[in-house]
């Protein structure tokens, strides 16, 4: 049997007619699925995962008519949008793609309720650097103050590192983090804040409020000389994670993805991808977190993003 170049690439994603189960296209990313399938503006296509097209008894290595379709047209590297420019200069040959966070699927993270946990957790983050150079990190967390996960921000100098407040909260808003703490080390293991230190903190606990995100607690870290805590010390006012309340609204919300995920483990013929990932506590997490953040960013119901997931899996 003789195989198209691309047909070797195992593609995570892939543009098939359902009905004559012919692959025209394969992918890495979903969205440049969707793009595409956009582009070619037909309706009887759809965008199917290599799991599902399993279950559909289509191989996609040994597809013989791969992208045998004519009509499908030149594909695009990047569609990029127009732009409209209020002021300033600026080069039509220069293309912005979208800024994406992307979450690791199965990462469990400890649950940390006060500064000295979170002390701990942080020394595991910095690792055998922690007495070489200066880190800028940035912990997520969601509004019942579980840990999302951790944003290595900068690396500096034995003495110094810098931290960009814009680009701190632009990632903390891309995760829909509801509370966040930063932290530095000093390698010099004197924990104590220096000026430049609380002159930061004032700047990050201003920028946060505008943005309505909590900023608990800035963490100073040393190797062997323990850590100092600005929302432990009093310092600006900070709320640190002992004094925050969980949302009600919140609660009610995760109330109600728990009742939906139930029913689908209790028909695990319906959504067996599901079922299986949802045994476990780090796929209930996971799942519980794409379920919030399809109703965000989509508007949808929770019982509509089941079966759309399970799709995806």
């Amino acid at each position: 049997m003789t195989y198209k170049k691309h047909d070797r690439k195992v593609y995570k994603y892939y543009i098939i007619n359902p009905f004559s189960r012919l692959i025209l296209e394969g992918f890495e990313f979903k969205e440049d699925a969707e793009e595409r399938q956009k582009d070619i503006s037909r309706q009887d296509l759809t965008v199917y995962t290599r799991a599902y097209l399993k279950r559909m008894k289509v191989d996609p290595s040994i597809n013989k008519n791969w992208g045998s379709d004519k009509s499908l047209g030149k594909v695009k590297n990047y569609p990029v949008q127009k732009e409209v420019v209020l002021y300033g200069d600026f080069r039509k040959d220069i293309q912005i793609p979208e800024i994406k966070v992307r979450y690791n699927k199965g990462k469990v993270f400890d649950k940390i309720n006060n500064s000295n946990s979170t002390a701990e957790f942080l020394k595991r983050v910095y690792g055998r650097s922690i007495d070489l150079q200066e880190h800028f990190v940035l912990l997520l967390f969601d509004n019942s103050l579980n840990v999302m996960g951790y944003y290595k921000h900068t690396v500096g100098t034995p003495v110094s590192t810098l931290a960009d407040i814009p680009m701190l909260l632009g990632i903390a808003l891309k995760a829909m983090a509801r509370s966040i703490i930063v932290s530095h080390n000093h390698p010099s293991g004197n924990p104590k804040p220096s000026q430049a230190d609380i002159d930061l903190t004032k700047q990050i606990n201003k920028a946060a409020k505008t943005v309505n995100i909590s900023f608990l607690d800035h963490i100073i870290i040393t190797k062997n000389n323990g850590y100092t805590s600005l929302a432990d010390q009093g310092l600006m006012s900070l709320s640190g994670l002992g004094n925050v309340k969980p949302n009600k609204i919140e609660d009610e919300l995760r109330q109600e993805v728990f009742q939906q995920l139930k029913k689908a483990a209790e028909n695990p013929k319906l959504t067996p991808e599901i079922s299986a990932l949802i045994k476990d506590r780090s796929g209930y997490e996971w799942m519980e977190r794409r379920v919030i953040q399809m109703m965000i960013n989509d508007g949808i119901t929770v019982s509509a993003c089941i079966p759309q997931i399970e799709s995806e899996l």
